[in-house]
């Protein structure tokens, strides 16, 4: 299936963008000072690699298993993307979106199984290349709670990433055949790695109060008689900045799954 620009999806992304610099340079609006600008030049440097982001990531094209529509497509060869109505895997082919080879192997970790507490022995399958595994290697995080003894060959070492994505533990891996044996054993859901797979699970309100919230700390502040309380009233609108950015960064994605669909 080739891949079409999606001009809803750069649309609603530049204006993403543009909701993000105003974020950014808010704590200089309300309160000029140099802690403030360094703030907003942090913050919108980050805004830059979102509009490169949305021009390299604003392709389209038809699942070629079920005919739904897959967005956030580059047209540059890309393993790891996940139909978001079958579930099944695809990557981008010279142009074309094609499905993933049942032993595909990717130089990164690009198919993720959402794990439910311990999964226990893994699959004796080397979670790099796909071929039966000679030795295992222990990853453990104490803050999630996880601990896997990962199989991989004699050839390999693993290439694995665990992390948390939207309130669940995610194990990455390079070899597609791994994460299917490993979800299909324990009735596992597999998630890709396109750029809009890790949408958080709900909107963060709590950030967004907490950001507006410092910002009414800043200019209680600057009603105070202290004398540095210009410099304390933009510490107070940065660290608001940084709160709120988590929050329009959060719902952005949400609210793009819902209105994005050309």
């Amino acid at each position: 299936m080739t891949l079409r620009r999606s001009r809803a999806g750069l649309v609603y992304d530049l204006g993403w963008a543009g909701a993000r610099f105003g974020v950014a340079f808010l704590p200089v609006i309300l309160f000029p000072s140099w802690i403030t600008w360094i703030v907003a030049v942090l913050l919108a440097l980050g805004v830059v690699f979102l509009i490169v982001a949305a021009f390299m990531y604003s392709y389209a094209a038809a699942c070629p298993a079920c005919g739904g529509l897959v967005l956030g497509l580059s047209q540059r060869d890309c393993v790891g993307y996940q139909c978001g109505h079958c579930k099944r895997f695809v990557e981008v082919e010279r142009g074309d979106l094609v499905l993933t080879p049942p032993d595909r192997v990717d130089d990164t970790p690009s198919f993720g199984v959402v794990l439910r507490g311990s999964p226990g022995e893994l699959p004796a399958i080397c979670c790099t290349c796909g071929a039966p595994a000679a030795r295992t290697r222990t990853y453990a995080d104490a803050r999630m709670g996880v601990s896997l003894a990962i199989p991989h060959c004699e050839r390999h070492e693993p290439s694995v990433r665990l992390r948390k994505v939207a309130g669940h533990v995610r194990l990455d891996v390079a070899s597609l055949r791994f994460a299917r044996a490993l979800g299909e054993r324990d009735g596992l859901d597999l998630v890709g790695s396109g750029p809009y797979s890790e949408a958080p699970a709900r909107v963060p309100w709590i950030s967004g109060l907490g950001g507006l919230g410092f910002m009414g700390l800043g200019f209680l502040i600057m009603r105070l008689e202290l004398s540095s309380k210009g410099l304390l009233a933009g510490v107070a609108a940065g660290v608001g900045a940084f709160v709120l950015m988590h929050f329009v960064v959060g719902a952005g994605f949400l609210v793009r799954r819902r209105v994005v669909r050309d």
